[in-house]
């Protein structure tokens, strides 16, 4: 896990050397929720668990149009008192409309750092977002991931349980 996490880190520093006078650094933080889908011989329920996320942000500039954003995350939703807590990478693709307003698409992996011992720690997800820079330094955001990982260890076919998640926040540029 640890290994993960630096090769990570090291591919968003990697990041901001390839062309740094196009690339911002930041913070953002926002609303956090987890809905954790289950799906069993057919049927599928849904639960729900809302929280928080905080984590570092930088965007790199590839034309006037498109840049690509990418996040490290620390992600905390709460349920009946019971916390999952995850380490969340989007990378996305930030498509500006406008000056201000922009359309993402991109994948999302996230890792559980909570106790975990019959899950798939690791999670590849599709995420969908909007997002709109109220200035040269503030933006917010909204994004939905669709889980597309199993997160039951060694589950049937016709069992399963996918991570969709959904985030809001304010992000700010240094």
């Amino acid at each position: 896990m640890k290994k993960v996490l630096f090769i990570l880190v090291m591919a968003l520093i990697g990041f901001g050397n390839l062309n740094a006078q196009d690339a911002k650094f930041g913070v953002v933080s926002g609303y956090h929720n987890l809905s954790q889908k289950l799906s069993a011989e057919g049927a599928s329920v849904s639960v729900n668990a809302g929280g928080f996320y905080v984590g570092l942000s930088g965007e790199f500039k590839f034309s006037e149009t498109l840049n690509l954003q990418t996040e490290l995350q620390y992600a905390s939703a709460s349920l009946d008192g019971e916390s999952m807590n995850l380490i969340v990478l989007p990378i996305m693709a930030k498509y500006y409309v406008s000056e201000e307003f922009s359309l993402q698409a991109g994948p999302q992996l996230d890792f559980i750092v909570s106790d975990s011992e019959d899950a798939n720690v690791f999670g590849l997800g599709l995420g969908i977002g909007a997002g709109y820079d109220i200035s040269e330094k503030f933006y917010i955001s909204t994004r939905y991931a669709f889980g597309l990982t199993n997160r039951i260890k060694d589950a049937p076919s016709d069992f399963s349980i996918k991570f969709n998640i959904f985030q809001a926040g304010l992000g700010y540029r240094f």
